[in-house]
């Protein structure tokens, strides 16, 4: 029964950021109100909030990062923190081209709304920490060592790079090709991810 609750927490979690993307690629994001969003969804406004404390969360918001923290833990103890992340990215590879067209409209909305811009920057700066203490943790080092907060932004950087490229070429070349880019990104920064 909990996992059938899950579920369904899940599907209207989806329903209503897919709905609000939609909304705000077709009328603009500032002419979209909660309201809308809600009614197209088919939920109240209280249950968008539920699932998301603010507008901007709705373009912001993602799976991946708690899905790159969980794949970072089950990666084996005292394995190479590069080869670590190429498996882990090498993995969530299919969630972004699943993804490909949700990602895009995403870096579209980000690109063109300044209010997205500055939600984009506090979450970044969110998953930043939160890769800092993996990265801490995975190499057994202080959050605040300067080779611990080096190789976290580069490696948030690159990745960056790497996707803002695919999704600005329209995720041309599917998965085949945001491989190429994360791999050539973690190649780059490689030297800053050697502990």
């Amino acid at each position: 029964m909990a996992g059938l609750r899950a579920k369904k927490k899940e599907h209207a979690r989806a329903t209503i950021q897919k709905e609000a993307l939609r909304l705000f690629i077709d009328q603009g994001y500032d002419q979209t109100t909660v309201e809308q969003i809600a009614e197209s969804a088919g939920v109240s406004p209280a249950t968008v909030y539920r699932y998301f404390m603010s507008k901007e969360d709705l373009v912001v918001t993602d799976d991946y990062d708690p899905l790159f923290v969980s794949s970072i833990l089950e990666r084996p103890a005292g394995e190479p923190l590069i080869d670590s992340i190429r498996a882990v990215m090498t993995g969530l590879l299919k969630y972004f081209e699943r993804d490909r067209e949700l990602l895009i409209a995403r870096h579209e909305l980000r690109r063109r709304t300044p209010a997205l811009q500055a939600a984009h920057i506090e979450e970044q700066e969110r998953s930043i920490e939160l890769f800092a203490s993996l990265i801490a943790r995975h190499v057994r080092r202080p959050i605040d060592d300067i080779d611990v907060r080096i190789a976290c932004g580069a490696l948030v950087g690159a990745m960056q790079e790497a996707f803002g490229q695919w999704l600005g070429q329209g995720g041309k070349g599917g998965e085949l090709r945001l491989r190429e880019l994360l791999n050539h990104a973690i190649d780059r920064i490689a030297s800053a991810l050697q502990f």
